[in-house]
């Protein structure tokens, strides 16, 4: 008895991840065709996993370097993912610039008018948000609902070799230096040094590390 159910739950698990790595295929396929129909331009190696979302405006520019992986799908990452990858765009000045051997899950970056830029070998973890505007006014409150102007927006930079753990929020005119690493769940409002472990809302430096550091790159595969 126990050996049949052994048996069926074993055929079960290996015909889910038959068709699954067949929607796996047919989805990359997918958010390659939305790539191309969008003007991103990519480097080789670009694995995407789930279906993305693209709301880019015609004359904005999104650049993907080598190496990139794009998770979309919760069952491809080992926490939740509560959104799929999503990039935005909402004028010609709009550019989001992604660098080599980046990973990224459940990522949602919203360029209106600046750069927003993720240099290389930096990871991203679930659901972190990275924009460059307010959106919004802030004062007085009986104007905001009014979208205000994009001479607010801010660029926004993350070094090379960062993590940026789950749940984070990158918001407008942040620079992060190379090699840190911003705590889960923080708010980032100010610029975050390198070499440095940095949390809470609003995220604050709480611990500095001086050893020499390489890129991800310059390890050796396993």
């Amino acid at each position: 008895m126990t050996s049949s159910r052994y048996t069926k739950r074993k055929i079960y698990y290996h015909g889910y991840n038959f068709f699954f790595n067949i929607y796996l295929k047919i989805t990359h396929c997918i958010n390659i065709i939305k790539l191309k129909l969008n003007g991103v331009k990519y480097g080789k190696n670009l694995k995407t996993m789930g279906v993305m979302v693209f709301k880019l405006h015609p004359e904005s520019h999104v650049i993907i370097g080598d190496n990139v992986s794009l998770i979309s799908n919760p069952r491809r990452y080992s926490l939740n993912l509560y959104a799929p990858m999503k990039f935005v765009t909402f004028s010609t000045n709009s550019e989001i610039k992604i660098g080599n051997n980046v990973g990224m899950n459940g990522t949602s970056i919203v360029s209106r008018s600046q750069k927003i830029t993720i240099d290389n070998d930096t990871i991203i973890a679930g659901n972190v948000v990275i924009t460059d505007s307010d959106s919004h006014h802030i004062w007085p409150p009986e104007q905001r609902m009014i979208f205000n102007g994009e001479q607010t927006d801010e660029s926004v930079s993350i070094g090379k070799n960062c993590w940026i753990c789950m749940n984070s929020i990158i918001l407008k005119g942040v620079n992060i230096g190379e090699n840190s690493v911003i705590g889960a769940g923080s708010v980032v409002t100010k610029d975050i040094p390198a070499n440095c472990l940095a949390a809470g809302a609003p995220a604050k430096v709480i611990k500095n590390y001086k050893e020499k550091t390489k890129s991800r790159s310059e390890y050796p595969k396993s």
